[in-house]
């Protein structure tokens, strides 16, 4: 009987734990869906999509959506329109909206001066420093646009979400496909001169096998982190078009044909 119980648990755990992953992989999932109504509907009110980073400020991304998030008080009490990004109480106060549950990791960023943790990172090509690029501009299609994907503290360098970071540049809010999907930080315990190869960039996640994406039309999907990449391009330089899936996505106007199938 005992010898029984013992197989049923064996089999029960792993059950449970893949159940658990599922709820937070769903979770993770409709954090991006929050983000896509968030950034669409600022482009309705802006018309364009907030900048990845807006000088001399450096706030983020993800400071400039906070309204659509229902996150208005903390927006003005970080008035980003006549401040500068530091590290404060409210700037290292962990958002549920920014963080993948998968990655249990200290809501503290462990290399970016204290601020909070985020588990995502935007694409340039939508969002850029002091960009005001709109959806006419997305030319290949909204549907076949990447606009934030995951990036983990564990295995990779994650981001923040109140913006720029000093130390570490524009990785703390964008990321790139110069590296794979599920690259890992290549910098050790420290930021970021000891990531010679920037791989602090990429995209990643805690999930098996891959990562969640947000693309331009405001869906979500799960990309594998074996889809294709140019392996040319695993370096500090900024990225440039190659017809290969990822770097299909990546970029709004590259004019390369990409179909469903290949992600």
């Amino acid at each position: 009987m005992i010898a029984i119980i013992g197989i049923l648990i064996a089999l029960l755990v792993p059950a449970v734990q893949a159940s658990r992953e599922s709820s937070r992989r769903n979770q993770c999932q409709n954090n991006l869906h929050q983000h896509g109504l968030a950034m669409q509907a600022y482009h309705a009110a802006q018309r364009r999509f907030p900048p990845a980073f807006s000088k001399p400020g450096n706030w983020g991304w993800a400071v400039w959506i906070l309204p659509q998030l229902e996150e208005n008080t903390l927006y003005q009490t970080l008035s980003p329109t006549t401040s500068t990004i530091s590290v404060t109480s409210d700037t290292s106060r962990q958002l549920a909206v920014f963080i993948c549950p998968t990655d249990s990791t200290s809501p503290i960023h462990a290399f970016y001066s204290g601020y909070a943790k985020s588990n995502y990172a935007v694409s340039e090509q939508v969002c850029d420093g002091g960009s005001k690029i709109r959806v006419t501009q997305i030319t290949d299609g909204t549907s076949h646009t990447l606009m934030i994907g995951e990036r983990d503290m564990q295995n990779q360098a994650a981001a923040i979400w109140a913006g720029r970071d000093t130390t570490s540049g524009v990785a703390s809010v964008i990321a790139r496909p110069t590296w794979p999907i599920n690259t890992a930080y290549g910098g050790g315990t420290t930021c970021c001169t000891s990531d010679t190869g920037c791989t602090r960039y990429a995209w990643a996640s805690l999930h098996k096998r891959g990562a969640n994406f947000l693309f331009c039309d405001g869906s979500v999907h799960f990309l594998a982190d074996t889809i294709a990449t140019d392996p040319s391009q695993q370096s500090c330089s900024k990225p440039a078009p190659a017809n290969f899936t990822l770097q299909n996505l990546y970029f709004r106007d590259d004019g390369n044909a990409i179909s469903d199938a290949e992600f």
